[in-house]
């Protein structure tokens, strides 16, 4: 009996739980990079300088430019992975 529980135990705390933070922000980081509104708002001509994580999400840095981009995340719809997420773009802030 005792066997059972602690595998139990050992099932919940492992299969029940979103991605460690580092897995999610880097699947977040790479959606938004990927996602053609971050090269109409900014243009192809910057380069980014920094991408900081913020209270509602990520704000990019160019020479030219600061974006705020809001991670609204929904709820959950599988037990393991990552959180599903949407972003928002917000209006570019020339710097």
């Amino acid at each position: 009996m005792k066997k059972i529980i602690f595998i139990l135990s050992i099932c919940s705390s492992f299969g029940f739980s979103a991605l460690p933070p580092l897995y999610q922000n880097s699947k977040e980081i790479k959606k938004i990079l990927n996602d053609n509104r971050l090269y109409k708002k900014l243009g192809s001509d910057q380069t980014i300088e920094n991408i900081t994580k913020s209270e509602k999400g990520w704000i990019i840095t160019t020479p030219k430019y600061t974006l705020k981009i809001d991670v609204e995340y929904l709820p959950k719809s599988k037990i393991l992975g990552p959180v599903d997420f949407k972003l928002h773009f917000q209006e570019v802030i020339k710097n």
